[in-house]
Order: structure tokens, then sequence, then C-alpha cells
């Protein structure tokens, strides 16, 4: 990337996220908590043996 492409891209708008994209974050996040959860879940009643 050249220097006037990226005073360009620094220069410009922030441009609103779109509502799937909205949605797309909340199922990312919502399912990266579920399956921590069940990670946790499955760590606390089987626990790692050494």
């Amino acid at each position: 990337m050249s220097s006037s492409e990226f005073k360009t891209e620094t220069a410009s708008e922030v441009e609103p996220l779109l509502p799937i994209e909205k949605k797309l974050i909340g199922y990312s996040l919502g399912l990266g908590i579920v399956l921590l959860v069940i990670l946790v879940a499955i760590n606390h009643l089987f626990p790692v043996q050494l």
C-alpha cells in the first residue's frame, strides 16, 4: 500500500456496520461464550489427572 492510499484510507469516514454484520458479530460472540461454558463444565465434571 502506497503512502497516498494509506492517507486516503485514514481520511475516509467510518462506515456504520450493516445489520447482518451486527448479527454475525453477536452470533460469533454468543457461540464463543457458550462453547467456553461447555468446556469449563466438561473440565469440572471430568478433571484431567496427570
